[in-house]
């Protein structure tokens, strides 16, 4: 059984003690408890931390993280905000069983409530049992007798050391290819952390107190520990929002805590990991969440950087073998003669806005040439361009009524409107004759293409941009695979 609990902040000395009793709970009943500690729900942005809110972000995933039940501490995660803000809260939940630890009209309290602080271990404990027997047999249990709880609180020198251990390796590296993941795994198991997560969006999502975020249904799993082991394809594995904490502990019971990763207005993902004492040190996750967040910013800049360069470095060799500027600022590609960038994407737009519609499909296509650079490199520049012009030739027969032109160096982009579906395919076999002809040519050198041809049916709010970004990560899989 997979249990949440809802609860504000681990530097509120109450709530470390409901935490300790829930995990002892958790532990002697064999079944998972997440903690998610979302801080507090907020009416309006604070001045000395106005993206504060951002923390209760979490309280979202508990409605579709797949658990069979949850306990909230609704007072303590709504003592900012009026009852009907904490009752929003609550059915949000709405088909869940809920445990709440302090009365709140038409939902299900905990057997035995108390404000008295020497006695909210005993809370926690038997807040669990509570919700178990919820869940099972649909009524609260006969409580559990009073338990003995030997929490030892870690030294908080001994926390910070951890910190410093995990922070270390991931902030004094550069990271190609996004390998701080891998290393962010590594890390954790070297501290004895058996199961973590650290799981991102593939684009940051706005988020406000105005205009709440919409959580998308999948996330990215950028590394994963199971029972201290990393999963093969561990990288980049799309995972389901309610397959999460199957995800980390393959249906083996676990005391988890959770924590979002944010910048600004933007919500970033999540991190999952065992719920050790190191967390009942104040600002331990705070700090831990900070050092992810601000490593996995650095990691994404790194690389686009490095996109960028790439990018930089094409333009200015272009710009060298060229005498004519115009073929920069206008539509022609000056070394093949169809299309360039920004041809390319004019004449795209005007064909969707002028006949994407009802019943037409839209095919995309990214061509890529891998063996250019090595051909520049070894033949010179001047063999690169007659390899560039025997391509675009290719694509002119193989996409004889459609809109193509060479939006990199090294790179055509495709599309064309049709009134068949399945053209696509019809494409790939194409381009598939093509390639293998390119690849038996007698010559000094191999010039392959990878390509990725995705069809798309019509949506009145699919965007040129969503199909070509969805293209170019399917080319991405399909240079990975290979």
């Amino acid at each position: 059984m997979n249990i949440g609990l809802l609860v504000s902040e681990l530097e509120d000395r109450d709530v470390k003690k409901i935490c300790i009793g829930a995990s002892q709970a958790a532990r002697d009943k064999d079944v998972t408890l997440c903690v998610m500690p979302g801080k507090y729900l907020q009416t309006e942005a604070e001045d000395d931390n106005p993206y504060a809110y951002q923390y209760a972000a979490l309280f979202d995933y508990a409605r579709d993280f797949g658990f069979d039940a949850l306990i909230i501490d609704i007072d303590r995660i709504g003592k900012k905000v009026p009852i009907l803000k904490k009752e929003s809260l609550l059915k949000k939940f709405e088909g869940i069983p809920i445990l709440t630890l302090s009365e709140v009209e038409g939902f299900v309290c905990v057997n035995e409530i108390t404000n008295d602080r020497d006695q909210l271990e005993q809370l926690g404990y038997e807040s669990v049992c509570d919700v178990i027997g919820l869940k099972e047999k649909g009524k609260l249990p006969v409580p559990e007798q009073a338990k003995t709880f030997n929490f030892v609180e870690k030294d908080a020198a001994e926390a910070l050391n951890v910190l410093f251990r995990i922070s270390s390796p991931l902030l004094h590296r550069k990271y190609p290819d996004e390998k701080v993941y891998e290393v962010i795994s590594k890390t954790f198991a070297a501290e004895g952390i058996k199961n973590s997560a650290v799981l991102l969006y593939d684009t940051k999502i706005r988020n406000t107190i105005k205009y709440w975020w919409n959580k998308p249904e999948t996330i990215l799993c950028k590394s994963r520990l199971v029972n201290g082991i990393v999963p093969e394809n561990n990288e980049n594995d799309i995972i389901k929002t309610s397959e999460v904490i199957d995800s980390i502990t393959h249906g083996k019971a676990k005391v988890l805590i959770a924590g979002s990763l944010f910048v600004g207005e933007y919500q970033l993902g999540l991190v999952i990991t065992e719920f050790t004492s190191d967390y009942y040190i104040d600002h331990f996750q705070d700090n831990l969440l900070s050092i992810i967040t601000g490593t996995s910013r650095v990691s994404y800049l790194e690389k686009e950087l490095k996109k960028t360069n790439e990018e930089l470095y094409e333009v200015q060799e272009e710009l060298a073998r060229d005498d004519s500027v115009l073929d920069h600022i206008g539509d022609q590609d000056y070394l093949t003669g169809g299309l360039n960038r920004r041809g390319f994407f004019a004449k795209a737009y005007d064909l969707l806005k002028d006949n994407f519609g009802p019943g037409k499909c839209a095919v995309v296509a990214y061509i890529h040439m891998e063996s250019l650079k090595g051909i520049n490199d070894m033949y010179g520049h001047e063999e690169g361009d007659r390899a560039v012009k025997k391509v675009s030739g290719i694509l002119e027969k193989v996409f004889e009524n459609s809109i193509y032109g060479r939006i990199r160096g090294d790179e055509f982009a495709v599309i064309e409107i049709s009134d068949e579906e399945g053209k696509a395919e019809s494409f790939r076999q194409e381009m598939s004759t093509q390639n293998a002809n390119l690849l038996s040519e007698s010559s000094r050198y191999i010039n392959h293409l990878q390509y990725s041809i995705c069809e798309f049916s019509y949506e009145e709010n699919l965007s040129l941009r969503e199909m070509l970004k969805e293209t170019d990560d399917n080319l991405k899989r399909i240079k990975q695979l290979k």
